[in-house]
């Protein structure tokens, strides 16, 4: 019982490691990314990143919600997160693209921990666990978003994420309902 313990807990350990690996690794790009125009800041840059690693997960997982999930309602706000995050990786894209960056083009390590442990559920197990995500993940967007909006450097990058909060704030409240049931 105690290595099941011991085991679980370092399980997590790795896990949250892997997380603060992946920031400090973005925190690194997003300063390369900076200096190769240095009218972005790094914090511009980082969001920029985040921001990306974010929509891309968002529309896997939508994708991932309508072949596992069970009820209507889960598949519905899967098919909403694909469409409302495609569009805004769309804008992603463009706005790296005038700013002379190269945005990442995977979901990075923490949102593909997510993915995986979200694959191996169906059904009800799958619709619980996929809408405490949802909720979990629209927070710290949302709060992302939100610093972005009002302390980015940027105008173009700081009008995208105020652009993008009144939906990320929809999309949370959508969560939030899913979740309760």
């Amino acid at each position: 019982m105690t290595r099941i313990f011991q085991g679980a807990a370092c399980a997590v350990l790795l896990l949250a490691g892997c997380a603060e690996t992946q920031k400090a690794a973005d925190t690194t790009v997003a300063a390369a990314k900076a200096q190769v125009n240095p009218t972005l800041s790094t914090s511009d840059a980082a969001f920029m990143t985040s921001a990306t690693r974010g929509g891309l997960a968002e529309v896997q997982l939508g994708q991932l919600a309508q072949q596992n999930g069970r009820s209507q309602a889960v598949k519905a706000f899967g098919q909403r997160m694909v469409t409302d995050h495609g569009q805004a990786n769309q804008e992603m894209m463009a706005l790296a693209q005038r700013k002379r960056i190269t945005p990442p083009d995977d979901i990075g390590a923490e949102h593909q921990r997510t993915y995986e442990e979200l694959a191996r559920l169906r059904g009800s197990a799958f619709d619980r666990a996929y809408a405490q995500a949802m909720v979990q993940d629209h927070r710290e967007d949302l709060q992302a978003y939100q610093s972005e909006a009002m302390n980015g450097t940027d105008p173009e990058v700081q009008a995208f994420a105020a652009r993008h909060v009144p939906v990320l704030q929809e999309h949370l409240r959508m969560a939030q309902r899913l979740s309760a049931r």
